[in-house]
């Protein structure tokens, strides 16, 4: 039985946008099951086929053309594992993630970032998207970060350019994590280490884009907040600009150049997180709809 696996299929990049999948309209158009066999003991899984081809291109290239796999409708993925597997296939039938991500009270962040690589492997960008949502819920709802033994899945399993780096980059820059840093047992992945130095001393738009920036012209100083650039150049009645939500000025010549919204403390502004303005920063809308269409897609199919 052939082996499939994304470097021995030509994945096509489907370019148009696809609107939100609904089961409970399409279901009755499902007429056949596709064989996958994971891992190295070659678990069965038996899974709709239009439900593997309507969201993943590696699935579609697999199983419509003329591979053999095509022809025998089974494709074997020994480097999978066969728990995130599961966790695929139930993403598969219900679009939401399963309940299984907080164990002992903490989350299991190791298991979403297995899923992120898998949802990477089988080209399905929807899933990504979902799981980095939800490891910057866990991470607001429980007050953490991923350990080191997960920073080795970030670094070794997942690509260089995927969004979830750039999240759990911020995570580290933008919350309290000297001190678990400082004095964890473990060893963190030395990438991870050289690439938070980099984001905290290099200028990074993030910075400045978690701020909710409005027009101001200050009466007084007395009770106004800078960045340590801006503090020393804003003088009363100079026009500047003012962060909504944690009431911090900056000066237009920091803004323009970048450097606005760097201080010694980058976690002091705990309202002005990267993450909690805009998660789309953090996805990829190649095969889907951006967040503000697909919102939009929904709601119109709600009123009609």
């Amino acid at each position: 039985m052939a082996v499939a696996t994304a470097q021995a299929l030509a994945v096509p990049c489907r370019h148009s946008k696809s609107a939100p999948f609904s089961l409970r309209t399409r279901f009755k158009t499902f007429t056949n099951t596709a064989e996958v066999l994971i891992g190295p003991s070659k678990t069965r899984f038996l899974v709709h086929r239009e439900l593997l081809t309507f969201h993943s291109p590696f699935f579609a290239a697999a199983l419509n053309g003329t591979f053999a796999e095509g022809l025998s409708q089974s494709v074997t993925l020994p480097e999978e594992r066969v728990d995130t597997f599961e966790l695929f296939v139930f993403w598969l039938y219900t679009q939401n993630l399963d309940e299984v991500f907080i164990k002992d009270g903490k989350p299991t962040y190791f298991l979403l970032l297995d899923l992120y690589s898998t949802a990477d492997r089988l080209s399905v960008e929807k899933l990504r998207n979902q799981v980095v949502d939800k490891v910057a819920e866990l991470a607001e709802e429980k007050n953490s970060v991923p350990t080191p033994s997960d920073t080795y899945i970030l670094y070794e399993s997942i690509r260089d350019n995927a969004p979830m780096r750039q999240l759990i980059l911020d995570l580290f820059a933008f919350k309290k994590t000297d001190n678990l840093l400082e004095n964890h047992p473990d060893d963190w992945h030395p990438r991870l280490l050289r690439d938070l130095i980099v984001k905290l001393k290099r200028k990074d738009v993030s910075a400045m884009w978690r701020h909710d920036i409005a027009p101001w012209k200050p009466g007084s100083w007395t009770t106004t907040k800078a960045c340590d650039n801006c503090a020393v150049v804003l003088k009363p009645e100079l026009s500047a600009n003012l962060c909504k939500c944690c009431k911090k000025a900056f000066c237009r010549a920091c803004m323009g150049n970048g450097r606005a919204g760097y201080s010694a403390e980058w976690a002091a502004d705990s309202a002005c997180k990267p993450w909690k303005r805009d998660m789309c920063r953090y996805h990829e809308h190649v095969e889907t709809l951006p967040c503000r269409e697909e919102t939009t897609a929904v709601r119109y199919r709600r009123s009609t």
